[in-house]
């Protein structure tokens, strides 16, 4: 991602090679700029242009001030439990809109909720990079194959140094990734889950360490429950209104 000004206004571009004229790239930036050209959101940079142009694929984005939050993890910040409450109750605001739009033909799935994703200006954050939603209806759009498996895990930009739960859901695992990669609403939640333990990172001593996250973070009962549900498959939370219940009620 890349900025730029014109007519003394400043521009997100992203851009994609595609010296091989691979069709399903093409198809993926046809289908992310369609997703964002629908979206209205506050805290989602807004949608300018999408063009090809010898042989690049370009998204133009409203550009937005700040820093990733990967960056403040990378830079040693330690965030607490006070601090990560209000950024994750942010995300699942944003996610209710994307999962329960106006229009719900153009409801959508992030897939991709990690670190270097969600920009941070002051205590407002944003939600970036939607090269893997999908929409929810698959009449919606043709379908477009992910990326082969490699990056689809873990944040890279993120050290994991925890274990997020059970064995089967450590971060690079085949389940970890069917996970994230589900057309479902339950996918971004799971996301938010991750996101919200990988926020935590500065607060282990031991980077070597084995245990699960739930025995070494200093964290509240109430809010050890509400990220064990996020990351729960089968018994977690049904939607993002009723995670943000859930987290208004333990504030």
């Amino acid at each position: 991602m890349i900025k730029a000004r014109r007519n003394n206004s400043l521009y997100a571009i992203k851009a994609l090679i595609n010296k091989a004229e691979d069709v399903e790239l093409f198809l993926a930036h046809k289908l992310e700029a369609d997703i964002l050209s629908r979206l209205n959101h506050p805290r989602i940079p807004g949608f300018i242009d999408a063009f090809t142009f010898k042989d690049v694929h370009y998204i133009i984005q409203e550009y937005i001030e700040g820093l990733p939050l990967s960056y403040h993890i990378h830079n040693g910040h330690r965030f607490d439990e006070g601090g990560v409450k209000p950024l994750l109750f942010q995300l699942l605001t944003i996610l209710d809109y994307l999962h329960c739009p106006p229009q719900k033909e153009n409801a959508v799935v992030h897939r991709d909720l990690r670190l270097s994703n969600i920009l941070i200006n002051s205590s407002k954050i944003y939600l970036l990079d939607f090269g893997l939603a999908r929409y929810l209806n698959p009449a919606r759009f043709p379908h477009v194959p992910d990326p082969a498996p490699g990056n689809a895990g873990s944040d890279n930009s993120t050290p994991n140094c925890l274990n997020y739960s059970a064995a089967n859901r450590i971060p690079g695992t085949e389940t970890y990734r069917l996970l994230r990669r589900e057309i479902l609403p339950g996918s971004d939640l799971f996301g938010v889950g991750v996101v919200g333990v990988d926020l935590f990172t500065n607060l282990i001593e031991n980077p070597n360490l084995n245990e699960p996250w739930q025995k070494v973070l200093p964290l509240s009962e109430d809010f050890i429950n509400f990220l064990e549900q996020l990351l729960s498959r089968n018994n977690g939370f049904k939607s993002a209104p009723e995670a943000m219940l859930y987290l208004e009620l333990i504030q």
